[in-house]
């Protein structure tokens, strides 16, 4: 072999093996890419997923205070009423007591 033809051959594959490396390489890039891509797909994923369930949380436990501050008042309302109630019986039995009215017995199941 002359010295021209071993100097292109040498050439041809230092030339082949660049253009094997430039796709290898670009191979690599393109699914170093594809796996990044994906990370971040799925952290923001994952992200808007805690947040839709952190939203719920927050609307959940708003729903919840109203439910509290509207049986708290309901309560208070019941409470206030069933003190009226006891004050005008305990009127009515002192009334049926001046007129001279037995006022039925006082049921075991209430208190006094």
């Amino acid at each position: 072999m002359t010295d021209q033809v071993l100097i292109a051959a040498v050439s041809l594959a230092g030339i082949a093996l660049t253009a094997l490396g430039a796709i290898i390489g670009s191979a690599i890039a393109a699914r170093a890419q594809r796996r990044v891509a994906g990370i971040a797909a799925s952290a923001a994923s994952q992200a808007a997923k805690k947040t839709a369930e952190e939203s719920l949380i927050d609307q959940l436990q708003e729903e919840l205070a109203r439910y509290r501050e509207r049986t708290d008042q309901r309560l208070e309302r019941l409470e206030r009423e069933n003190q009226e109630y006891r004050k005008f019986i305990f009127v009515q039995r002192d009334h049926m007591l001046q007129q001279g009215v037995t006022p039925p017995p006082w049921p075991d199941t209430l208190p006094r």
